[in-house]
């Protein structure tokens, strides 16, 4: 499958959102780790090429809060990129936690919205549907490239 395969192409104009308040810890030479977190295994799997096209390491992907948050606990992770709704009704809000204490930057992708996104900064959301080009800007902005 071709990376970009399932984004949409939206023009220059869009803007890419992270958080990025966190700077993470350089590990010498190695590509920097991203936690991916999409329950559609189509969007997972174009996610998961465009960041291996970019020189960084997948960590992912994972569509269930339990295995999210098992990632979150125990892997060295650069950056994150995660769905808000997951399977069985499940949001990743437990998994931003562990992130937060952690001090690693994330980033929403959805197409959802509730009080909780709307109280992120825009710099935290990446709506979906994705264009290849937002998520490159989203993801070099995230890890501070």
């Amino acid at each position: 499958m071709q990376a970009g395969m399932w984004f949409t192409d939206v023009g220059q104009g869009s803007s890419a959102s992270v958080l990025s308040w966190a700077h993470p810890i350089p590990r010498d030479g190695a590509p920097k780790r991203i936690l991916i977190v999409e329950d559609e295994l189509l969007l997972a799997e174009d996610v998961m090429q465009s960041i291996h096209a970019m020189g960084l390491d997948p960590v992912g992907p994972v569509g269930t809060l339990e295995a999210a948050i098992a990632l979150a606990e125990t892997q060295h992770l650069d950056g994150a990129l995660l769905d808000v709704r997951l399977r069985r009704g499940m949001r990743v809000y437990p998994v931003v936690e562990i992130l937060w204490r952690r001090r690693i930057p994330f980033c929403f992708m959805t197409a959802y919205s509730d009080h909780q996104i709307e109280q992120m900064p825009a710099e935290a959301v990446l709506r979906k549907p994705l264009s290849q080009s937002a998520l490159l800007r989203a993801v070099q902005a995230l890890l501070d490239v």
